[in-house]
């Protein structure tokens, strides 16, 4: 009876309304936790998890690697490892030329290395496998099979790298940025956060495209964003939305552009009047927008950040949090910890882009405080690794998010 009764209170207090109630770090870890174990339940024989083959099995290796699960450790190892040959084995290798802002071919190989998804999408699908690798593998580790066999993690990022610095686009339209394939013939400013975010991780390795790639990206970055502050899609005034302003946001990161530079201000100024709108072009409840929103976000202000962004709760909420009290961050938490599915397995609905398998990894990375690497790779060592040396593993998640702000 007493079981019955707690099962109905907390039936009852998930479904108080968002804004009676703000998510503890228990229920942030909780939530986590439960939807890691429902990732590797999902993995499949070959390896791959979700729906979108290469990118969805990246997506979960960098929620897993964020928690401390990598090949070299933690409670989903195997999960990893068996995750990473898949993506590896499933590497392409494409030649690559020298192109009319530089030579992109930094080892002099002829060949650069790009992952696909349903024959296309390159530039997407690259740009989530190469945090993976970085994240979930070693540098000297070495692939087992496919056109890679033989050849070290960081041969792979590095040719990937190349490739990314190939496919930007040159033609005066969309000068700088990137479309679905490499030279598209014009840039949108969905798939051009892509590579953008592929650099800030391979970065971690010392892997890092020439400065012509910067210097040609300073002409999309500029032309894309719109009297608003708002970035558009392939032209400055198209489907503007908060999704690809926070991937413009990771580009002045990318860039160097400092937070006080007009670009920047306009852009999170944007994000404000944005933040309080809901569905697939809003702040909230698309996968797709949440996970870079929360990059450009967090790479230009930080978790802590209480003033810049208006949150939705602004006062009230109760938090156990003693590091600072109700901002964005903890308005994504909420809402996380409010919509995770966990009566039929622990995902998220993804909205109107992409299914459980994309948002589920995104969702997690959020509730785990990821830090996405400055433009030379910085990020400080995740506490959860010392943590899971000393076997304090249950600890790991709350203390590295401490540590983190």
């Amino acid at each position: 009876m007493r079981k019955l009764i707690l099962i109905l209170v907390c039936i009852g207090l998930l479904s108080l309304p968002f804004s009676a109630m703000a998510a503890t770090e228990a229920q942030k870890q909780a939530a986590i936790d439960a939807g890691l174990a429902f990732l590797a339940l999902q993995q499949q024989a070959s390896g791959a998890i979700g729906s979108y083959e290469i990118a969805s099995t990246a997506a979960a290796v960098l929620a897993f690697a964020e928690e401390g699960s990598t090949i070299s450790g933690g409670p989903y190892q195997g999960v990893v490892q068996n995750a990473l040959n898949y993506i590896l084995n499933n590497a392409i290798s494409t030649p690559i030329a020298v192109q009319p802002a530089g030579n992109p071919d930094s080892n002099a190989n002829n060949i650069g290395v790009k992952w696909q998804i349903w024959g296309n999408e390159d530039l997407y699908v690259t740009g989530l496998a190469v945090p993976a690798i970085v994240k979930g593998g070693t540098s000297s580790s070495v692939v087992a099979g496919g056109s890679q066999a033989g050849r070290t993690y960081a041969d792979v990022v590095r040719d990937a790298v190349d490739l990314f610095a190939f496919a930007q686009n040159e033609p005066a339209w969309g000068r700088g940025g990137w479309r679905y394939t490499p030279n598209y013939g014009n840039s949108d400013n969905s798939v051009s956060q892509w590579p953008v975010i592929g650099f800030l991780y391979s970065g971690q390795w010392g892997i890092n495209p020439p400065q012509w790639v910067k210097d040609e990206l300073v002409n999309w970055v500029n032309y894309i964003q719109s009297a608003s502050g708002g970035s558009g899609y392939t032209q400055p005034n198209e489907w503007v939305n908060p999704g690809k302003t926070g991937g413009l946001l990771l580009q002045h990161q990318f860039l160097g552009i400092a937070t006080a530079d007009p670009r920047v201000q306009n852009a999170l100024n944007y994000l404000k009047n944005m933040w309080n709108t809901y569905g697939s072009e809003g702040v909230f409840g698309d996968a797709y927008m949440m996970w870079a929103i929360y990059k450009g976000l967090e790479v230009t202000i930080g978790l802590d950040n209480m003033t810049t962004i208006i949150p939705r709760l602004q006062g009230g909420a109760v938090i156990d949090n003693p590091n600072h009290g109700w901002n964005w961050w903890e308005d994504y938490c909420e809402y996380l910890v409010s919509t995770q599915d966990l009566a039929s397995g622990a995902w998220w609905n993804g909205g109107s882009w992409v299914d459980w398998s994309l948002a589920t990894p995104w969702y997690i990375n959020i509730l785990a405080a990821t830090q996405v690497p400055g433009p030379g790779g910085e990020v400080p060592e995740p506490a959860t690794m010392i943590l899971l040396g000393s076997g304090l593993v249950g600890l790991a998640g709350y203390a590295r998010r401490r540590m983190k702000k």
